[in-house]
């Protein structure tokens, strides 16, 4: 299967790269690792005349830490985020996530921008973003903006960015001392199948107090985009992180919080159950990691 005939452009800048989004307008696509777009241009799922290449754009490959937040570039690749010092320490639900994503060859070319674009209620780094904060950091050659990263996404495969915008990147800020983050996805063979119900948990507690401060918990593959469940995460707040209030915060998120359907590679139903399940055990590994006791 042949990719069909474009024009092949590889900006050095960003500002180049946007002045090209501009001038070329709906005749272009951005190619960031290629493992979903060069895909639908074989099987003829879409079209276009110009792909912009992002990869020659060395700001967007680079993991910066900075005073109180980290910034992704959004060509980083799967691999270099799960080899990162400062992603393990301090973001080991985006490691998580990046491990779970395809197959190793997969994991040296796919990108978490292009994993946020692609914009899958499946995907395996979006969880991760959701409950980290994570900001979308957007430029267009008038202006640039940061938006919080559950407003990024508007439906299955579809995102808030403009006709002449580039997803340049993310803004994580640093988790607290007394905090942890887990990621589990489950599907149908590991590596290779996209995600029958993937969920990440974040979790901050009072050492003072052993009561629950922050808790952030995102869903996907239940939703037509990554969904945080906000009433699980309300349960739980000011409750003692233990196994009984970490199941009560499953349940609710399973009977409250998800919108599943059913189809090819799981029902409703199952989807549903299993949000109850990875709920808790995301949020018992996310209190391990945080300092807390082994459940």
């Amino acid at each position: 299967m042949l990719l069909p005939p474009f024009e092949f452009h590889e900006p050095l800048t960003i500002e180049d790269a946007l002045e090209l989004k501009k001038t070329l307008g709906e005749n272009a696509r951005l190619l960031a690792g290629g493992t979903d777009l060069l895909v639908h241009l074989k099987k003829k799922l879409i079209t276009t005349k110009n792909l912009i290449s992002l990869s020659r754009i060395k700001p967007l490959s680079l993991i910066t830490r900075e005073e109180d937040s980290v910034v992704i570039g959004a060509c980083t690749t799967m691999a270099q985020l799960s080899s990162s010092p400062v992603i393990q320490e301090k973001f080991a639900a985006i490691k998580s996530g990046c491990d779970n994503l395809g197959t190793h060859l997969i994991r040296n070319r796919a990108t978490i921008g292009g994993n946020a674009c692609n914009a899958s209620p499946a995907g395996d780094t979006l969880p991760a973003l959701l409950i980290y904060d994570a900001m979308a950091l957007l430029a267009s050659s008038d202006t640039k903006r940061e938006i919080p990263i559950a407003n990024f996404f508007t439906g299955p495969g579809k995102s808030c960015l403009g006709p002449n915008e580039i997803l340049t990147g993310f803004r994580l800020p640093i988790p607290g001392e007394n905090s942890g983050a887990h990621y589990i996805q489950l599907g149908k063979r590991k590596s290779s199948e996209i995600n029958v119900v993937n969920v990440a948990s974040f979790l901050e507690y009072d050492p003072g107090t052993g009561k629950v401060i922050t808790c952030r918990i995102a869903l996907g593959s239940v939703a037509a985009t990554p969904i945080r469940a906000g009433k699980a995460e309300t349960a739980l707040l000011g409750q003692t992180p233990e196994e009984t209030a970490f199941f009560a915060a499953g349940e609710i998120a399973r009977k409250e919080d998800c919108r599943p359907i059913d189809d090819f590679r799981g029902t409703a139903g199952y989807r549903q159950a299993m949000v109850g399940v990875l709920t808790k055990r995301t949020l018992a590994t996310a209190y391990e990691r945080a300092g807390g006791t082994s459940l």
